[in-house]
């Protein structure tokens, strides 16, 4: 269960120029802790607890399931774990999380920006 386990924010790049391609507006506190939450069985459940939501998504891996993007909308796709990382394919971006030593590093791409976001293993 390599990614079980709470995350929380060390460092980001991008994160605005993100959120700006995806047409959403920029928190009121960017610097804001974001907690990631996740436990890893036959399902994976991931949890974002961001300062003005929270965001959770329960899917199996390899098979086609219906999730939820930020904006509350929710489609269909499969959700892969190949070589350690875990990957989505959102409508607009790509979503992939590995986990190196006591850090989870997750990278979100549309276009030509990548989000880039560090959190360290707080249990």
């Amino acid at each position: 269960m390599a990614f079980t386990g709470k995350y929380v924010l060390e460092s980001q790049e991008n994160y605005e120029d993100f959120l700006k391609a995806l047409g959403m507006k920029e928190p009121k506190d960017p610097n804001s802790e974001i907690v990631t939450d996740i436990y890893q069985n036959d399902n994976i459940r991931l949890t974002k607890f961001l300062s003005d939501k929270t965001w959770k998504n329960m899917f199996p891996i390899g098979k086609e399931t219906e999730l939820e993007n930020l904006d509350g909308e929710t489609f269909k796709t499969t959700v892969t774990l190949d070589g350690g990382k875990l990957k989505i394919q959102f409508p607009k971006y790509l979503y992939t999380a590995e986990v190196v030593g006591d850090k989870l590093i997750e990278i979100n791409t549309i276009g030509g920006i990548t989000n880039k976001m560090i959190s360290k293993k707080t249990n």
